[in-house]
């Protein structure tokens, strides 16, 4: 009777996380279907802004080069220059829940590659964002130290885009590491440039030359400070919600093979309780003749 008290059980917890599974997967294709869409038609026209965004640094980068070159000769025009840093910055993208599947990790995977692999690691800082991410870096005992930035998984406010771009706006460089939306099977991790230096979210990037120079009106430098605020918010808004709709995917495959997993293992249970079942059925018929031998022994 413990036994089959036990394999009650089992069935029991099996159907309860398999009815939780249903309930994520579901959840994680509403949310998927809400912003797929709106996703996929701003990839294309951002990555041809991203395109007009590179020209602009090449083209303020060069303008610089000129204008000191022109104070080395007594030049005293001045030109109010955008201040940054010099440093480059690396920034995760993860999420604070778990059971988002597979592309979490691989994302994480490329981030401490390429922390590792960077040419010169002190002139890099790190941002995270998300407490599985935190949890997955502090967990693997890396001594570079990095900055903890946790904003929601779904409903991300202008708020803390702001917060984050006045960090970005630091930063010579910026990089955002995290998932791509291929398609509900396929996600994959990916790292951009939001700051102008290559084409947003091309996987591999093939460096061009951007020698051609241009009249800009009413100044480069306005330009580009448009670029550096307005546009790269945008970029950046874009990252969070490519990853939104790479982790609802990834939770989607997930859950189904949770689902696959349960079955199989309720029907190894249910195998057991028909086994046991026709032990029980057994054990009786086996009493019942042992009784009757025994009166007709008498």
């Amino acid at each position: 009777m413990a036994q089959k008290s036990v394999i009650a059980e089992e069935l029991a917890a099996l159907n309860s996380l398999k009815e939780l599974a249903q309930s994520y997967e579901e959840i994680a294709v509403v949310r998927m279907q809400k912003i797929k869409d709106s996703v996929l038609k701003t990839r294309d026209f951002l990555s041809k802004i991203s395109d007009v965004y590179v020209d602009l640094k090449s083209s303020y980068e060069i303008e610089v080069k000129d204008l000191i070159d022109r104070q080395k000769k007594g030049d005293t025009t001045l030109l109010t220059s955008l201040q940054k840093n010099g440093k480059t910055l690396y920034v995760y993208l993860a999420s604070n829940g778990k059971l988002y599947g597979a592309v979490t990790q691989k994302t994480y995977r490329l981030f401490i590659k390429d922390v590792r692999n960077a040419p010169d690691l002190k002139n890099i800082d790190l941002i995270i964002i998300g407490k599985a991410g935190k949890e997955m870096y502090d967990g693997a005992g890396f001594n570079k130290p990095y900055e903890y930035v946790e904003i929601p998984d779904t409903t991300v406010e202008i708020e803390h885009i702001k917060v984050l771009m006045q960090k970005f706006l630091k930063y010579e460089k910026v990089y955002i590491y995290y998932g791509k939306f291929g398609n509900v099977v396929t996600q994959s991790p990916i790292t951009t440039s939001i700051s102008g230096d290559d084409i947003f979210e091309t996987e591999v990037v093939a460096k061009t030359l951007r020698d051609d120079r241009f009249i800009f009106e009413p100044t480069l430098q306005k330009i580009f400070h448009f670029f550096e605020t307005q546009i790269m918010a945008n970029l950046f808004s874009q990252t969070l919600l490519e990853n939104q709709l790479a982790r609802h995917a990834s939770r989607v495959n997930a859950m189904e093979e949770a689902l696959g997993h349960i079955e199989e293992e309720s029907k190894r249970v249910n195998l057991v309780k028909n086994r046991l079942k026709h032990l029980m059925q057994n054990k009786k018929q086996l009493e019942t003749i042992s009784g009757v031998l025994g009166l007709l022994n008498e």
